[in-house]
């Protein structure tokens, strides 16, 4: 086959399962992109360098070579290299996968919004509003992460978790979320590292953080801050979810 459709209005799917290859292809149709599909890495190779589609979804698990070998090829191609490539697995391997190029990383299975939301911030269409926010939730304990990055993901927002201070300052290196939120019910030393660890680094240092506390911090916690943070008060009357809401707003109305 030589002919190709618009490449400014074409989006690659790179998917061996029929049923998720066609789940994936009706969203997009839907939303007015053509498709093309991919069965493997290879054809996933040749048609992205011979009909340059606007972004590409990948799967990590081909039956040919690894999706991560896939991603890596298509990042040293110059013909191939400028396409955002959105991977969409069942692997939870997002930082690895910034690492390697990727432009956005949804985890399996994926909802409608989701996946638009995510291609939006990829490639968005002329005079189409900007795609939702990425947020990257942070926090030691694995059960409250997931119900801070659910709520967040309730807002439409696209949801990066990271456990840890560690996790967080160099997931934030290849990711470049727009915000950082932290719970800080207990403030230590993890969240000072974090705080640390995002300012010394130029790719991250502009990141604003909203932090969530339990109570009014004192002077020497805002001082080791420096003002850079900003603060969301837990436990009142107003919902948690409406005041995370004003303030994310409110923030990145300032960047």
């Amino acid at each position: 086959m030589n002919n190709c459709p618009d490449p400014v209005n074409t989006i690659l799917v790179v998917e061996d399962n029929p049923q998720a290859a066609k789940l994936l292809s009706l969203y997009l149709v839907q939303a007015g992109y053509q498709v093309l599909v991919a069965q493997n890495g290879c054809e996933a190779l040749e048609l992205a360098a011979r009909c340059h589609p606007m972004a590409i979804t990948l799967d990590l698990l081909l039956p040919d070579r690894d999706g991560w070998q896939v991603l890596a090829e298509l990042k040293a191609s110059p013909v191939t290299r400028d396409i955002p490539v959105m991977i969409v697995s069942v692997l939870d391997r997002q930082m690895l996968g910034f690492r390697l190029g990727a432009s956005e990383y949804l985890v399996k299975p994926v909802e409608r919004d989701k996946l638009l939301h995510a291609l939006k911030r990829c490639v968005p269409r002329e005079g189409a509003p900007c795609a939702c926010n990425k947020i990257m939730v942070v926090h030691t304990d694995l059960d409250e992460l997931n119900l801070l990055a659910l709520s967040l993901a309730r807002q439409s927002h696209e949801i990066i978790q990271a456990l840890g201070a560690a996790e967080a300052a160099s997931l934030a290196k290849c990711a470049h979320p727009d915000l950082v939120v932290t719970n800080l019910l207990e403030v230590g030393t993890d969240f000072f590292a974090l705080i640390e660890a995002l300012q010394a680094a130029p790719e991250t240092a502009r990141i604003p953080v909203l932090a969530l506390t339990a109570g009014i911090l004192d002077a020497e916690v805002r001082a080791k801050t420096m003002g850079e943070i900003e603060f969301v008060l837990m436990g009142e009357s107003e919902p948690l979810e409406e005041r995370l809401s004003a303030a994310i707003a409110l923030l990145l109305g300032k960047n």
